[in-house]
């Protein structure tokens, strides 16, 4: 599990650096770089292309997005790498530096052992889009959820036919746990090879599509999957978690992902803009990561430090919730002009 990074130079990244917790979760306005920080796990997870004579240095391209250098306007890019300066990164995974690495060119970072884990696995970064969640699709051996979403129904026919059944029914639990209208979940047959998700309701004769669930209740289910499929991501990263979700369901969602997350060793990092689920951090603050731009310039701080350089004259935070706090502009991570009108 990594419990800390160091960012050199990478996209809207200049040099930051945060500690990490098995869920962390990521805040900040538009354009901030938030996801600039789930698109650098990616892009450090990414296959290695080739060795050294001794084999002691790997080379891993890495799209820092340039951008058009021929083009004279000041500002031309938003996420603009310092072109003099190396790119590169450091991680620490419980505790102990395990990789670090220098820039080698515009394009590339050279690795020095030991480095990631998972290196040459490649990491998604979710956008999930229900669409691709309930669609029809056709049973493959080996499904893994793609980063739309799509592969959910692949991934749990092969639990429920294969031999993890055990972790279907974990799905299924959950699911009904969050969904309490939801009785059972299965699969139905569409054609050949084909496979489509339907629940049966409470109260209903017959089972409902996943076309005909809300947006909300089909998010549940893929963020579900991605973290009960037989061989989770080492490192979740999630755009958007709260999305047609109920604010009701955060403060079940929250503790989930964190006991996942300790339970199989892994990180999950994921974005939102909800102030209500920022709430479900109330004791634990180090897990809240604000993501804040400057003269384009991205920096990364966890909220438990924003609190400590609050001004108690001005504010108690105990007098508000943690989300209303971080949302009224006070301890940044907002868009300018509120945080402005706050202030006045």
């Amino acid at each position: 599990m990594i419990t800390h990074i160091r960012i050199q130079n990478f996209r809207s990244f200049l040099e930051a650096e945060v500690n990490l917790q098995p869920f962390s979760l990521i805040v900040g306005a538009n354009g901030s770089g938030k996801s600039n920080l789930l698109k650098f796990f990616g892009a450090i997870s990414g296959e290695l292309s080739a060795t050294d004579d001794l084999g002691n240095d790997l080379v891993l391209k890495v799209d820092q997005y340039q951008g058009p250098f021929k083009l004279k306007k000041p500002n031309w890019v938003k996420h603009q790498n310092a072109l003099e300066q190396p790119v590169g990164f450091e991680a620490l995974i419980d505790g102990s530096v395990v990789t670090s690495a220098t820039g080698v060119g515009p394009h590339a970072i050279t690795f020095r052992k030991p480095w990631l884990p998972w290196q040459g696995k490649g990491l998604t970064v979710f956008n999930i889009d229900p669409d691709k969640v309930s669609a029809v699709e056709t049973a493959i051996p080996f499904p893994s959820v793609t980063a739309t979403g799509e592969g959910t129904a692949q991934v749990l026919d092969s639990l429920k036919n294969g031999d993890r059944e055990d972790l279907f029914d974990k799905i299924e639990d959950n699911f009904r746990r969050y969904v309490p209208e939801v009785e059972k979940l299965s699969l139905r047959t569409v054609d050949k090879g084909k496979k489509q998700i339907q629940v049966r309701e409470k109260g209903l004769n017959v089972s409902t599509l996943a076309t005909e669930l809300s947006e909300g209740t089909r998010l549940i289910l893929c963020i579900l999957t991605i973290l009960h499929q037989e061989t989770p991501p080492p490192v979740i990263l999630l755009e958007d978690i709260d999305r047609g979700m109920h604010p009701r369901l955060f403060e079940y969602i929250a503790p989930l992902m964190r006991d996942i997350a300790k339970r199989n060793q892994i990180n999950i990092l994921a974005t939102t803009h909800n102030p209500y689920l920022v709430d479900c951090f109330q004791d634990y603050k180090d897990s809240v990561i604000i993501v804040e731009k400057k003269d384009g310039i991205s920096t990364l701080t966890t909220l438990n430090n924003k609190l400590e350089w609050l001004d108690y004259e001005t504010v108690d935070p105990e007098d508000m919730p943690l989300g209303s706090l971080w949302y009224s502009g006070l301890i940044g991570g907002t868009p300018k002009n509120l945080s402005r009108e706050v202030r006045h």
